[in-house]
């Protein structure tokens, strides 16, 4: 009785929480993929749109400057 309060309870509540903290890994790691993949995307499209795009003069942020 008492091994079972003190190892497999424990043990148990361990391995649980370490699944949780998996799937939480995975799901930070292909947010950020998802994120790094829509960002290549629109950078592609943007120069593909424009290819001298960083040739461009930089606009003046204040008018009549």
């Amino acid at each position: 009785m008492l091994v079972d309060i003190f190892v497999t309870v424990p043990s148990l509540l361990m391995a649980t929480i370490a699944w949780y903290f998996h799937v939480g890994l995975v799901l930070i790691c292909l947010t950020v993929l998802f994120v790094v993949a829509i960002g290549a995307i629109s950078v592609y499209r943007v120069r593909e749109d424009d290819p001298f795009l960083s040739h461009r003069p930089r606009p003046k942020l204040v008018p009549g400057a």
